[in-house]
This record gives structure tokens, C-alpha cells and sequence, in this order.
């Protein structure tokens, strides 16, 4: 089989299968999306990862819309191809699915198991986020700036209103100011 029409299929099925498990928002699929393309097919590397995660939180939308940049780099020899294919096995089949769970879930919207269901899933997803918040830890600097740089932005989080996008842009300027 041609190798830019098996690492397509492979893209597709990889963000496909991350889509469907991506319940409860993006961030729970961020570990397996890592061993997926940075250990089993090296689409990208730890760093680019990182990377590219931090592009996704800084630009509108779902963060997953990282997804493109690693079908981007992914295919070099045809980028905007991989970058779409990754799109679109990130986002259809969840959307899809979401159609029809939301179509159920007003068809049932008197049932009991409607509050049961919301609060047995709020661990599991609590748990992988703090899954994802270890797996984007790995690819980032370590020594005293990085560490006080992290725990000043997560008191600021828990203690202030300062939106995300703008502690993220402030601690990139400490970063390239402090670790160049």
C-alpha cells in the first residue's frame, strides 16, 4: 500500500478512535493522544507536542484542534492533507455521536437515571484531566524558573479572575525573557 495513504488511514483511525473517547471535553484524551502520536507512530515529538497543545489553548475553539497540527506534521509531504484528516477523524464522529446522545437524552429528559448518569461521570473526568495536565508536563523545561513560573500561574488560576489566555501569553514572555 502506498505509505502516504497508510499514514493517512492511520491518521484518521488514531483521531477517530480520540474523538469517541473525548467525552466530557478534550482534555481526557490528551495522555492517550500522546502515546499515540509521539510514542506508537512518532508523528511528532515530546517538544512539538507541547507545542502544539499550547497553540490549541491559545487559538478560539475546542483545544483538540490541535489535532491538525500533528496530521500537519505528520505528512510532510502532503501537510494539508494530514491536517485535515486529523480535523476530521477529531471532530465528526463525536459530533455525530453527541447528535444522537443529545436526542436521547431529550427524549428521556423526565428519567431518574438522567442525574445518576451526570454525577458517576464527573470523576472519571476529573481523573483524566489531571491525567492530561501530568502527560503535558513531561514536555516542558525543568529547573526554578519553569517551576515558579507553573506554581504562580496555578495560584492565580485558583485565586483570581485572569482569564487563561492571558497568564498563558504572560508566562511565554517570562519564559523567552528568563530561558533564552
Amino acid at each position: 500500500m502506498n505509505p502516504t495513504l497508510t499514514t493517512a488511514l492511520h491518521i484518521l483511525w488514531t483521531f477517530s478512535q480520540l474523538s469517541v473517547l473525548g467525552f466530557g471535553g478534550g482534555k481526557g484524551i490528551i495522555p492517550q493522544m500522546h502515546r499515540d502520536v509521539v510514542v506508537t507512530y512518532t508523528w511528532v515529538t515530546n517538544d512539538q507536542f507541547t507545542q502544539f497543545y499550547t497553540i490549541g489553548k491559545l487559538v478560539p475553539g475546542p483545544t483538540t484542534i490541535f489535532a491538525a497540527l500533528i496530521g500537519y506534521a505528520a505528512m510532510p509531504s502532503q501537510p494539508l492533507l494530514g491536517a485535515s484528516i486529523a480535523a476530521i477523524g477529531m471532530f465528526v464522529p463525536s459530533s455525530a455521536i453527541m447528535v444522537v446522545v443529545d436526542l436521547l437524552w431529550e427524549r428521556f429528559s423526565a428519567s431518574p437515571w438522567r442525574p445518576i448518569i451526570s454525577h458517576g461521570l464527573a470523576p472519571a473526568i476529573v481523573g483524566l484531566v489531571w491525567a492530561s495536565v501530568w502527560t503535558i508536563s513531561h514536555g516542558t523545561p525543568s529547573g526554578i524558573v519553569p517551576y515558579a513560573v507553573t506554581a504562580i500561574v496555578a495560584v492565580l488560576m485558583l485565586r483570581t479572575s485572569l482569564s487563561a489566555p492571558l497568564l498563558i501569553v504572560l508566562s511565554g514572555v517570562v519564559g523567552i525573557i528568563a530561558l533564552r
